[in-house]
This record gives C-alpha cells, structure tokens and sequence, in this order.
C-alpha cells in the first residue's frame, strides 16, 4: 500500500483594496519605551473617532513649525509566504522649531488616491529636530485588506490645536510605496489531505479482502484437523 499526500489550498488572497470594513490592530513605542495598544483608530484618547477614509490625497503644505524627517518599513510576517505581508512596522521621525510640542498622527493605506485609515497614534512628544524621538507603530493586519501593493501616508497633527500640520507619504519617500500587504483573513491556508491506495482498490475493499483471505485459511486448516 502507498500513501498519496493531496495539498488542496484556500485561495483567498484576491486581488482588489479594501474591503468595506477593515480593522487592525497596533502597537507604538517610542525610545524604547512601550506606549499604547489599539484594536481600532481613535483621534485622541477622549476624542473617540471612527476610522476615515479619504477618497482623495489629502493636498497639503507642511508647516515651516512642523514637519517628518524620514520614515521607514519594515515588513515583518507573512504565514503563507505568498509575498503578501500582515504584519510590518512603521518607523517615522517628526521634527519641530520646538524644543518639546505634543503631536499625534493618523496612519492610512491605500491604492491611487483613496486611502483608509488603519491606526491613529496616542499623544507623543517631538523634542525639536533629534532623530532618537521617532515613534514605531507594529501593525497586524486584521480585516478588510485584500492582497495589493498598498502606499502609505501619514498625516502629522499638533497636539495642542489638533490642527494638521505635515503630510508625508510616497511622494516624499519612496520607502511608503509597493508595500505588499494583506490582512489576516486573506492568508492562504493550505490543508493536507491523504488519501490510501491498495493497487486499484480502496482501503475498506482491501481489508474485506484480508479478512476473508484468513478466514478461508482458518476454514481450510480446520478441514484438514483429523
């Protein structure tokens, strides 16, 4: 007998944007020091806000007070090794005339002009113009992200006004474009399946087969016994 393995896969990383609904989830951490955790975008923590979507790139000059220095990707899980990463880190450094000012920003993905908001930070703090204040937020994608490269934006706000006052996306760092992601829901799951063969006949065929080949010899000794 031989054991014929069968790997039937899943498929449902189908190619499009996001979905209707769409959620993830998010970590932030800022000098090495952890911050907050967030299943859904708020705006500020006692300013509760849905997610937005933008339908257009939102078209703005940065403030000559604020602005991001750089930002980067690091893409970090990708289960079913289809290309398609759900989670990854966003690092990003924001600078200020300021010696120390309050700001937070919204976080989107999207495809063409239209993005979703997928985290809003917690409050953190911009000390001027250092480069060891950046903020990194790990991302799971949950729900709702279908398999595409993805850019991301990040709209920068003051923590004092709430006004936006920087803009960053790929046409200021090409690190933000082709990210390939998907949500969780749309990872590949692959399930083997064996299947017995005894030559051309099943499993259940041949242990009737069996039986039947010791009960006749069992019979036959039992005749032959004086």
């Amino acid at each position: 007998m031989k054991v014929v393995p069968f790997l039937i896969l899943l498929l449902f990383s189908l190619p499009g944007q996001a979905d209707p609904t769409w959620r993830a989830s998010s970590q932030e951490s800022q000098l090495n020091e952890a911050r907050s955790a967030s299943t859904k975008s708020s705006l500020k923590s006692d300013k509760n806000s849905p997610a937005r979507m933008l339908s257009l790139r939102p078209q703005h000059a940065d403030s000559s007070d604020f602005w991001i220095y750089d930002a980067w990707i690091a893409l970090l899980s990708d289960p079913d090794a289809d290309g398609y990463y759900s989670e990854f880190t966003l690092s990003f450094d924001a600078d200020s005339v300021y010696t120390q000012v309050p700001v937070y920003a919204r976080l989107y993905l999207g495809s063409g002009e239209t993005f979703r908001e997928y985290h809003t930070t917690s409050e953190f703090i911009v000390h001027g113009e250092s480069s060891d204040d950046y903020l990194e937020v790990t991302t799971t994608l949950l729900e709702g992200f279908r398999a595409n490269d993805y850019e991301l934006l990040i709209e920068l706000y003051d923590g004092d006004t709430d006004e936006l006052v920087a803009v960053y996306d790929s046409y200021d760092d090409e690190d933000l474009l082709y990210l390939p992601l998907e949500s969780r829901e749309y990872e590949q799951q692959v399930v083997i399946v064996e299947e017995v063969h005894a030559g051309s006949t099943s499993l259940y065929a041949a242990l009737m087969l069996l039986a039947l080949a010791l009960w006749r010899s069992i019979t036959t000794k039992s005749r032959n016994t004086p």
